[in-house]
């Protein structure tokens, strides 16, 4: 079951995320992305997830995409592949380190 854990930086939101997202976690987490995070700067660490069908990253990354400012920390090479072959890796920043990701808001 994935997990989710935040803190802020500034107005910044760090979102770190752990465990397999599952089918059945999808639309609660799109209607955060859309609800709560939507005009928020997040950073998302996602070097603790896994997912079950393809079909899932290509529902989490969308979910994403409706925030404004995000970007993400930590996306395994598989999971990156599959959003190139989709071509959804231009429309999400993604950064090997939090560091790199809070460099790029300028913190």
């Amino acid at each position: 079951m994935m997990k989710a854990s935040y803190y802020e930086v500034g107005d910044l939101m760090i979102v770190e995320v752990s465990g397999r997202i599952s089918p059945d976690q999808n639309k609660p987490f799109r209607d955060i992305c859309e609800k709560t995070l939507k005009n928020r700067k997040v950073i998302f660490c996602l070097n603790n997830l896994s997912f079950t069908a393809s079909a899932n990253i290509s529902t989490f990354f969308e979910s994403i995409n409706l925030i404004n400012e995000a970007s993400v920390v930590g996306l395994q090479n598989d999971f990156l592949r599959l959003l190139q072959l989709k071509g959804m890796d231009q429309t999400t920043k993604s950064f090997s380190t939090l560091s790199d990701a809070l460099r790029n808001f300028e913190l």
